[in-house]
């Protein structure tokens, strides 16, 4: 398995049980698919052969037996069944793909109403949301999954905001990365919508408690002029290769797109 980003070769510094995630991960793909993987450095994704290798390198060379009376038989190793294909003929999209292709919000409230709703509004911006189990689990995965939107409550496995690891890892975030995220906090201590609230504590978006049942508008606003603020920025950062895509550009072309809609649809009605 590689110990360096294949992009700007720092090392990715797995743990022992990371890189134990990783194998049952590599074990478990199905014949012919690769495990996608993302540099908690440089931001760009990679992708793994079930041997641990990039695609376009060779297998690792199997140990060979320790050496015997010449003309002893050496041991024959099988190779990788053909992929298979029978997912073709229902003319069905893998889900991995379908997730591959949607942005993705990761979201750590406590189970309620707000949850439900925040779910809901993430959806309804074509957002996927993922929901972690703890702190922890939270952590292994935002080091290598992008995740286009993380939501965070102040007290989320902890009492304050200043104890929570999640938040502290936001906080010491690659700069090209976390420009690219649009980080939420919910709390009691919060002011809805008070953007230098938000930029005292590194984030995006900061939402009281008491206004989590209009989150959906809360945070289409907040989207909207993230978006215009980190735009520009990120139309420079990929023209210049130093990122390949940015959450900000996804969410103009759909403005976009949905402007064109609703003005077609309005010709449309003219005309009739």
């Amino acid at each position: 398995m590689i110990d360096a980003c294949p992009h700007c070769q720092e090392p990715l510094n797995l743990s022992d049980m990371q890189k134990t995630k990783v194998q049952l991960a590599l074990d478990k793909l199905p014949p012919g698919n690769l495990l996608k993987l993302g540099c908690p450095h440089c931001q760009k994704p990679f992708e793994l052969k079930p041997d641990g290798t990039l695609p376009g390198q060779p297998p690792p060379k199997a140990v060979s037996a320790p050496s015997g009376p010449r003309g002893a038989q050496k041991t024959k190793i099988a190779p990788p069944p053909a992929p298979d294909l029978g997912w073709l003929a229902s003319g069905q999209v893998m889900e991995k793909e379908v997730i591959e292709d949607s942005p993705m919000a990761l979201i750590l409230l406590n189970k309620g109403p707000g949850l439900t709703t925040v779910r809901e509004a993430y959806e309804d911006e074509g957002f996927l949301p993922v929901f972690a189990e703890s702190l922890d689990d939270a952590l292994e995965r935002i080091q290598f999954t992008f995740f286009a939107a993380v939501v965070l409550h102040s007290r989320f496995e902890t009492d304050s905001l200043s104890s929570n690891k999640l938040h502290a890892f936001m906080r010491k975030m690659n700069m090209i990365r976390r420009r690219n995220i649009h980080y939420t906090l919910i709390g009691p201590e919060f002011t809805t919508l008070y953007d230098l609230q938000a930029l005292s504590n590194s984030a995006n978006l900061v939402v009281n408690d008491n206004e989590v049942n209009q989150f959906r508008i809360i945070l289409k606003k907040s989207l909207h002029e993230s978006q215009k603020l980190f735009g520009p920025m990120a139309e420079a950062l990929v023209s210049h290769g130093r990122i390949t895509s940015s959450i900000w550009l996804d969410i103009k072309v759909k403005s976009e797109q949905k402007m064109k809609s609703a003005v077609l649809k309005d010709l449309l009605e003219v005309k009739m």
